[in-house]
């Protein structure tokens, strides 16, 4: 590296005046690269088509490196016959070598012969409608490569920069390339910034500058005509290709409307060459995000599901994408707050039945449509009583069993701790309605549904009866109905540890209590609260389209 740099030193003097009394000398000494990119770099292109753009992003070049190495090759049309590269020097541009080479020859062969052509220690790769502007830096992208902050400990190989043009139109960059599945996914780049703003990533835009000996260490598929950009980065990594993305230099991209009858016919068979090239690869789908998706946001898990992408397949701001579900995906997850006394395995058993209501809302909603768990709560510990209830799970595997009652409040039934232990193990299950229910509710199959479908869009609705107090609401806990966002921000770890479960509470009393501590949560967020239609016992006349008997 010490070759590359030689040391400065800048000396300031000041003179002796009104606010200096005395005159003062700073020294300071640093390291300036003194390559000279002409001697380093080689700019290459691949063309098809459009041959005449390569002209114009030479003379680009030209306006600020006289002599630069420029190298591009170019696909005759399809009537020529070409069958072997043929390379030739430009008529107007100097020191530009442009290689005819044959129709289809595809950018995965035409860019190894560019490389292979290179002689050069690095090789700045390009489109045919890239060009040299005042916001390119090429001595900053060789700066960065020579870094010492780089060298030594994984030096890059490939040094992108960001296309603004492709941004504008495309949004976020992606750098981030994952397989689940037989599925390609291209995501938004993580905040992972380098000490001088420069960002390792596992993808780039396919216009870099790359060391030209690593990239001959590197493989493209030569039989891919299209594809070959997620099948370089995909298939290196195993090689172990360093990637990143620097910001203080970028190429311009101008796109231009070709429509030649040989360019049109390239790109109407497109599609179907990306689609073979992507089954070559092994992959049966690829998938390009133009965003990042929060799984908490209602509107992006639905979009999600509504392109049959599984959400937790997609990565968001934590660590990635999230574990597989442990059941797979449904609409409604029912959980039925159930005693661990004889009367609570009575209910079970009824509830289980063909006849029970969330076995008919599943006939009628069909498969995916809903699935149950009981959420089963002693009084108090007893040896005896968890031999029974693990007996019984083994048989259903349908119970989630849950600590006793007697550790957080003097009251029987469910507790408030009871609900934050349902959250915490459906944490990493996926559906879009959360229903809490008590065992001793009957449920209107058929008003249910419909009335799940009123909520959409669910974002920030809870529906559940609620009670109008003198300064607020409470939730009659018998049921009710979260949506995925609600459940995700009350279960998520940072919040979960932090709410309440005991105590007293000014407006809605005894936290302990299950509807006075989900109302407390409740009361703190900016829900929309919608009512539930309900019959309690006793009631002389039943509401229209009630959903549940209590």
């Amino acid at each position: 590296l010490k070759a590359h740099f030689r040391q400065l030193k800048v000396t300031a003097e000041s003179c002796a005046g009104a606010s200096l009394p005395e005159a003062t000398t700073l020294t300071t000494e640093f390291a300036a690269l003194v390559d000279d990119v002409e001697e380093h770099v080689t700019v290459v292109a691949h063309c098809a088509e459009r041959c005449h753009l390569l002209e114009r992003l030479a003379k680009s070049f030209r306006e600020a490196y006289a002599k630069m190495q420029i190298i591009a090759t170019c696909e005759c049309a399809e009537d020529e016959g070409c069958q072997e590269p043929v390379p030739r020097s430009h008529e107007t541009v100097p020191k530009m070598t442009v290689v005819s080479v044959p129709y289809d020859f595809g950018l995965s062969r035409g860019k190894t012969l560019l490389i292979e052509m290179t002689k050069t220690e690095f090789v700045l790769v390009l489109d045919d409608d890239f060009t040299h502007s005042m916001h390119s830096c090429v001595e900053c992208m060789l700066w960065k490569m020579r870094s010492r902050h780089y060298s030594l400990w994984k030096p890059f190989d490939i040094l992108g920069f960001p296309v603004q043009e492709d941004e504008r139109i495309f949004g976020a960059f992606r750098g981030r390339l994952r397989v689940t599945n037989q599925q390609l996914f291209l995501e938004p780049m993580v905040e992972e910034l380098l000490p001088d703003g420069c960002v390792r990533v596992e993808i780039c835009p396919m216009v870099f500058l790359g060391r030209t000996a690593r990239m001959r260490t590197f493989t493209f598929q030569k039989d891919l005509r299209v594809g070959e950009h997620e099948q370089f980065f995909y298939s290196n990594a195993y090689n172990g290709v360093q990637v990143a993305v620097c910001f203080d230099s970028s190429f311009p991209h101008f796109r231009v409307n070709t429509m030649s009858a040989g360019y049109v016919k390239r790109r109407e068979r497109m599609p179907e060459l990306m689609a073979n090239a992507f089954q070559k690869l092994g992959f049966e789908r690829a998938m390009l995000l133009f965003r990042k998706y929060d799984h908490g946001r209602m509107s992006d898990y639905d979009e999600l599901l509504d392109k049959t992408v599984p959400p937790w397949h997609i990565g968001h701001d934590t660590c990635g994408p999230p574990t597989a579900p442990p059941v797979p995906f449904a609409q409604v997850m029912v959980v039925i707050l159930s005693s661990a006394d004889q009367q609570g395995k009575s209910f079970r058993s009824v509830l289980r039945g063909s006849r029970g209501w969330m076995n008919r809302f599943l006939q009628l909603g069909g498969v995916g449509s809903l699935r149950w768990t009981f959420a089963v709560y002693p009084r108090s510990d007893q040896g005896t009583l968890h031999v029974d209830l693990e007996e019984e799970n083994d048989l259903h595997k349908d119970m989630l069993i849950l600590p006793a009652s007697d550790r957080t409040s003097r009251t029987a039934g469910p507790t408030t701790d009871h609900l934050l232990q349902v959250f915490a193990l459906l944490r990493d299950f996926q559906f879009r309605f959360l229903a809490i229910c008590r065992q001793d509710v009957f449920v209107s199959f058929q008003h249910f549904m419909d009335t799940l479908q009123l909520l959409e869009p669910p974002a920030g609705k809870v529906l559940g009866e609620w009670i109008s107090t003198e300064n607020s609401w409470r939730l009659d806990p018998h049921f009710f109905v979260l949506p995925r966002d609600v459940f995700v921000l009350l279960s998520a770890p940072e919040v979960i540890s932090r709410l309440a479960v005991s105590g007293f509470h000014q407006i809605f009393g005894d936290l302990s209590e299950l509807g006075a501590g989900l109302s407390s949560w409740a009361h703190a967020y900016d829900i929309q609260r919608l009512p539930l239609r309900s019959m309690k016992r006793g009631e002389v006349v039943c509401p229209f389209s009630s959903v549940t008997l209590h």
